[in-house]
């Protein structure tokens, strides 16, 4: 008895957009580092907040502070004319975030310009219309969408004119790091691939509001120390300020 035939299924611009970037990742030697951090006080925290700001808002702005103070975590390793590392002026977040077009659908990065300097607010303003805004009405949308309708020759020359020759073109359309997860959908992401020096991602929260907090870094860039540095760092800015702020914004905080 014959098995039935299989169909050609194509491939759509919004999954050949995340075959170009996984090309490009694959090129980068990351590594990845993990710490429990203990988040029971920012959880009660932010059960307070008038607007509970979404935990991506949370360590974007986190660890967006981390890395205005460190400069390793500012660093991109570029090859054209030359290997260097460019260490950029100002930080840059690249949130994935997945959404649905007409007859397509998958993940596109949206950049928000030196989070820390901005209220939690205002950083979950900003995520939330990158996820309920039409595609079309946002720019980094539009243009990521565009790129993947190029013949491959093009769109694998604009990835490397953005990734590999220009500190300012890969700060302005890829940032200088990316956060990502799916723990609240109660899993958490094992492994990756990014183009970015830096990716941090997180689990689901224990019972106890412990979460493993994972590091993935450019070893290219940077050796053990300073990314568990950075991740001992990140427990403390979110233990502190950003529980600082969240208790600010409590309407009985307001009232006193």
């Amino acid at each position: 008895m014959r098995l039935p035939r299989g169909t050609t299924v194509p491939i759509t611009p919004m999954r050949r957009l995340v075959c170009d970037m996984l090309r490009k990742s694959r090129q980068v030697p990351l590594t990845a580092i993990e710490r429990t951090v203990p988040l029971a006080e920012v959880i009660a925290a932010r059960q307070h907040a008038p607007v509970r700001p979404s935990w991506f808002a949370i360590f974007i702005k986190a660890y967006s502070a981390v890395s205005a103070r460190r400069p390793e975590l500012r660093q991109s390793f570029l090859t054209w004319p030359w290997e260097r590392i460019h260490q950029h002026a100002c930080t840059v977040a690249a949130l994935a975030v997945a959404r649905d077009v007409p007859g397509d659908s998958g993940v596109l990065a949206y950049t928000i310009r030196e989070p820390e300097k901005r209220p939690l607010a205002e950083i979950d303003a900003l995520i939330r219309a990158a996820r309920t805004e039409p595609v079309q009405q946002i720019g980094p949308f539009r243009r990521q969408l565009r790129l993947a309708r190029m013949p491959g020759a093009l769109r694998r020359l604009a990835w490397w004119l953005l990734l590999d020759v220009s500190g300012k073109w890969r700060l302005k359309h890829a940032g200088t790091f990316g956060v990502t997860g799916v723990a609240a959908l109660g899993s958490a992401s094992l492994s990756l691939l990014s183009p970015l020096s830096t990716t941090i991602t997180y689990g689901v929260f224990s019972a106890d509001g412990r979460a493993n907090v994972r590091l993935f870094y450019d070893h290219r860039i940077m050796d053990g120390i300073a990314p568990s540095s950075a991740l001992e760092e990140l427990e403390a800015e979110l233990r502190g300020p950003i529980r600082a702020e969240l208790l600010a914004s409590a309407p009985a905080a307001k009232a006193a």
